[in-house]
């Protein structure tokens, strides 16, 4: 007899989340996912997350249109104010770049990205780029086994951005003539970066970042030639900046 396995190299993404002993149905993308691509039996084991920090042991009751499984185990994520958390405010790239941001930010960790619109560049976007750009961050979250999906912001403008910064967040913004080898305090709490279009940011400092009540803006260095910043165990060379914010704000 077949013992009971691993079903899945990755985490799924469960919202809501059963008590220990109750039972949860999938969405019909986990359901597929499960079934098709990891061929899962009944009997099989699968870890589960809610996007919000929790972690779930599930077993595979049955695999139907949508696979049903028993919730084994749930260990709660921690509390936000005991934890590091990072979002990213970003300019359009040049090219079709989005999918990648995306990805990569997701699978550091980065909790939210907002892209802005600026002068110099706008973002094109609508509800099906939206759209693409959520599942792309479910499944980073199940690649990468994070406890936390990303959450992916519509773009707005730099006049919208103050009221949205947590207050207390230490905030930095990308500048080549920034500081190289700066780093972000470690502490628990938020930690804000803003990495501008191709062509730079014009009105950041008027206002938008002002945070002259926590230290003042900072910024790190990001020039076109080097790379900038030092990524940890994963560094990622020769990407655009945005991906060494992730790295620096949030690191692996």
């Amino acid at each position: 007899m077949r013992s009971p396995a691993e079903a899945a190299p990755s985490h799924l993404w469960v919202p809501e989340l059963a008590d220990p002993g109750g039972v949860v149905e999938l969405s019909r993308e986990e359901s597929h996912y499960l079934k098709r691509v990891c061929r899962a039996r009944v009997g099989d084991f699968a870890s589960a997350t809610d996007g919000r920090g929790a972690l779930a042991r599930l077993r595979v009751a049955s695999v139907g249109e949508r696979v049903r499984a028993e919730v084994e185990s749930c260990e709660p994520g921690q509390p936000a104010e005991a934890r590091r958390r990072a979002l990213v405010l970003c300019g359009a790239p040049e090219g079709r770049r989005g999918d990648w941001l995306v990805e990569k930010l997701a699978e550091l960790g980065i909790e939210t990205w907002q892209p802005i619109d600026c002068a110099r560049e706008r973002w094109r976007v609508s509800a099906t780029t939206l759209a693409r750009w959520r599942r792309l961050a479910v499944a980073a979250l199940r690649q990468s086994r994070r406890r936390h999906l990303m959450d992916v912001r519509e773009p707005i403008g730099l006049e919208g951005l103050a009221s949205l910064l947590p207050p207390g967040s230490s905030r930095w913004v990308a500048d080549p003539a920034g500081r190289r080898g700066a780093q972000p305090p470690a502490r628990p709490g938020w930690v804000v970066g803003a990495v501008g279009p191709a062509g730079g940011f014009e009105s950041i400092r008027d206002g938008a970042l002002d945070n002259q009540n926590h230290g003042g803006t900072s910024t790190w260095q990001c020039d076109q030639g080097e790379p900038a910043l030092e990524v940890g165990q994963d560094r990622l060379e020769h990407q655009p900046d945005i991906a060494g914010a992730g790295e620096l704000l949030y690191p692996v």
